[in-house]
């Protein structure tokens, strides 16, 4: 049976399996919830990425300089299933909003990709905050402005005014995006509360503090996931809130044993498992502990723009895996029939 055909039955499941984990109730936080970039840097720099033929195609006035408010949650998921051991319905996390390098729906890492997200009924926004040199997190995936905007600099000896100041680049995107600027964690946070979970990436900075300060001020506990692949920075952040939801990274089954044993009291939310892992090995002890398991899927991406057929992205699910990121939702969504 197509993957598609699934989606229907898995809600039904879910919804019976777990009503109150799925209601989408964000107010009590469960009290203990459980690199293929350079793929896309491969592309040539004026390779403008505006495929969009077949799938659901939505009006950019929804979500780029025109819109009045975040969208409507679209998503026919329960918004409570990631939580929810019980639900395994095939999740899509957005890489830097609505996607990165491959994007073509809004540019990376903005409030502008976060609301096309949400329109398009994606379950998680993945973010990329990194500091400035007045000790704020602005929401940039590169150390530099130069590529996403039409300034140059490095991030940590700017300003927060300084980075604001900069036009975003935003040509090869249908839309209007004129009024859109860097934003503050706190900005992306607030946004995709409600609509969206936002996963964290928190390699791109030492300021633990900062980051859970921002979940906390933004009072997204229940909607803000803190991923890293450093075992001491989830150990620092859960020092300061132990209420936070977590994601670790992992590449085998013996890293996996271990960092599962470390966070026995905290299990992770979700697990991101390395492209190359053998999934069929480690997804079911994920699944084991009540955690989702994720993997990049920009290879997959790639082959898409060029032509490729979706069945990539649905292979990839049939190996048990929960979660696919992906720059390309769109077409992620496409294939689930979302």
């Amino acid at each position: 049976m197509h993957l598609r055909h699934l989606v229907p039955s898995l809600l039904a499941l879910c919804a019976a399996a777990s009503a109150a984990a799925c209601s989408g109730d964000d107010a009590t936080p469960p009290a203990e919830a459980p690199a293929l970039d350079a793929g896309a840097d491969a592309l040539a720099a004026g390779d403008a990425l505006t495929d969009g033929e077949g799938g659901k195609s939505l009006d950019p006035s929804l979500w780029d300089c025109r819109a009045t408010a975040v969208p409507a949650r679209s998503n026919p998921v329960p918004i409570g299933c990631l939580r929810d051991a019980q639900c395994r319905v095939p999740l899509v996390s957005a890489h830097r909003g609505a996607g990165g390098q491959l994007g073509v729906l809004a540019p990376e890492d903005t409030v502008a990709a976060v609301r096309a997200a949400i329109a398009y009924g994606v379950d998680i926004v993945e973010t990329d905050p990194r500091p400035t040199k007045d000790g704020r997190l602005v929401n940039l995936h590169d150390t530099t402005v130069d590529r996403t905007t039409t300034g140059t600099g490095t991030v940590s000896e700017m300003t927060l005014a300084e980075v604001q100041a900069l036009t975003l680049r935003s040509s090869t995107f249908p839309g209007e995006f004129a009024c859109e600027r860097v934003p503050t964690i706190e900005q992306i946070l607030t946004a995709a509360r409600g609509g969206a979970y936002v996963l964290i990436d928190a390699n791109k900075t030492d300021r633990v503090d900062l980051l859970v300060k921002a979940i906390v001020d933004t009072d997204t506990l229940t909607w803000a996931i803190f991923d890293t692949s450093s075992v001491e920075k989830i150990d620092q952040a859960l020092a300061l809130e132990p209420r936070l939801l977590t994601m670790i990274r992992v590449a085998d089954a013996a890293t996996l044993d271990l960092q599962l044993a470390h966070f026995a009291a905290h299990p992770p939310l979700v697990v991101e498992l390395d492209a190359a892992a053998d999934f069929a090995a480690l997804t079911p002890k994920v699944v084991a502990v009540g955690a989702k398991s994720l993997t990049d899927v920009f290879g997959v991406d790639i082959s898409v723009r060029f032509g490729g057929s979706l069945g990539g992205y649905a292979d990839l699910y049939a190996k048990g895996l929960d979660i696919l990121q992906t720059d390309r939702p769109d077409k992620v969504l496409e294939l689930l029939g979302r």
